[in-house]
């Protein structure tokens, strides 16, 4: 193992136990909170949903401000900022005395989390991984089941005695103590040159970006692989955070405890742990947009599967299949990008799928909401999540590299 080759897997290892703290607290532990949530405030599952929905809508806004940054500053002052605004979103969350006070904490929180987590994060790793970059994504983004697993099981143990106010408080520490200090120290956006000599002044990030191989930001919005991309993310995080968001409140709505739906989240993150290292490593072997076709055709079935959930053999299978494949494509997603986009601009390409796949993310948790307040029920809800998801996998078989020269360099989708 070479200098670089051990560099890069301390950088992994940095990224994996900063997206830890910061994913669990800031995103993962929200449906373990939501039905303490909803009752202090009396709101509707609609309402509720609008909470993960204005930190989306927040990610959206800024998603291509922040890829715009990532390729012209160092990625370790973008994420350091980033942390330190997911913190002070949390707190505000935790002290506001109203419902709005909530709705603006997800917002600072949702910016935060933009700029601090998987965006910058695959960026770095794609940068600092060649052949196994699609392993590297699935192990170090898996910190964020780890985290979720962890934090949702603590918060689900420290909400009915100290109340989630309390709890999100608490869980808001490690963000500012560990998880800037990380990325301050650890972080780098890409490797130096090889053949830079010390007498040669260091390139900006703006010039070490534009001598990667890949396509220019103008170019990739003239291929079917940036559109299918857009298509992919939207309906990933639609399908999957849609019903993810709702999925303890769903549980107890069918006979189960709190307790039985926060051991269901915390088992599927924990899972994850393995599924996306797995399917990372099915990427490089297969093609990272096959990888995702499948991981989104089975998220289409497990949604439709949940229905059937008052069946316990049936929930273990949904938990089973659901945290072996639910997260990979945040791994895959990215290793698709490179293979038919390149390297030369991923943080402006990937800034304006951001709108997308927060997007997605955004609509899915009031959507789903709304259409279960209407009807009674999550069925007609976790039925358009299945088709969504569908969509998305037949998009990812058609995300192909474009059979151009000037793609030379790239990683040839399979």
């Amino acid at each position: 193992m070479t200098k670089q080759d051990r560099t890069a897997w301390m950088l992994a290892g940095a990224l994996f136990l900063a997206l830890f703290f910061i994913w669990g607290v800031g995103y993962d532990c929200f449906p373990i909170l939501l039905p303490a949530v909803l009752k202090q405030f009396h709101l509707s599952r609609e309402q509720i949903g609008k909470v993960p929905a204005a930190q989306a809508l927040a990610a959206l806004v800024v998603g291509p401000f922040v890829g715009w940054l990532l390729d012209r500053i160092p990625a370790q002052i973008v994420m350091s900022v980033g942390a330190v605004l997911t913190a002070i979103g949390i707190v505000m969350m935790a002290r506001a005395d109203s419902f709005n006070g909530v709705l603006a904490g997800s917002v600072v929180s949702g910016v935060g989390l933009s700029a601090s987590t998987i965006l910058p994060a695959t960026m770095v790793i794609s940068n600092w991984f060649g052949e196994r970059r699609g392993t590297a994504l699935g192990l170090t983004t898996a910190g964020m089941e780890l985290g979720g697993m962890v934090i949702a099981i603590v918060a689900g143990h420290l909400e009915p005695i100290y109340g989630w106010r309390f709890a999100y408080a608490v869980l808001a520490i490690p963000l500012i103590a560990i998880v800037a200090p990380l990325y301050l120290i650890f972080v780098r956006t890409r490797p130096e040159h090889a053949m830079l000599s010390a007498t040669i002044a260091k390139p900006s990030a703006a010039e070490s970006a534009s001598s990667l191989p890949g396509l220019e930001l103008n170019e990739a919005l003239r291929t079917r692989a940036f559109w299918m991309l857009v298509v992919l993310q939207f309906c990933f995080t639609f399908a999957i955070g849609g019903s993810f968001i709702h999925l303890v409140q769903y549980l107890i709505s069918i006979g189960y405890t709190l307790r039985a739906g926060t051991m269901v989240v915390g088992i599927s993150l924990g899972l994850a742990l393995i599924g996306k290292p797995a399917m990372g490593v099915l990427g490089d072997r297969i093609g990272g947009k096959n990888a995702l076709a499948l991981c989104l055709f089975l998220g289409a079935a497990n949604t439709a599967f949940l229905l059937l959930a008052r069946m316990f053999w049936v929930l273990a299978i949904f938990t089973l299949v659901g945290g072996l494949t639910g997260s990979a494509p945040i791994a895959l997603g990215p290793l698709v990008q490179v293979e038919t986009l390149g390297l030369k601009r991923y943080g402006s390409i990937a800034g304006l799928l951001t709108i997308t796949f927060t997007l997605g993310a955004m609509m899915g948790p009031p959507i789903v909401g709304k259409l279960a307040d209407a009807t009674g029920s999550y069925t007609l809800s976790f039925e358009v999540c299945a088709l969504v998801a569908f969509v998305g996998a037949v998009a990812s078989f058609l995300c192909v590299a474009p059979a151009r020269a000037r793609v030379g360099g790239l990683v040839q989708a399979k």
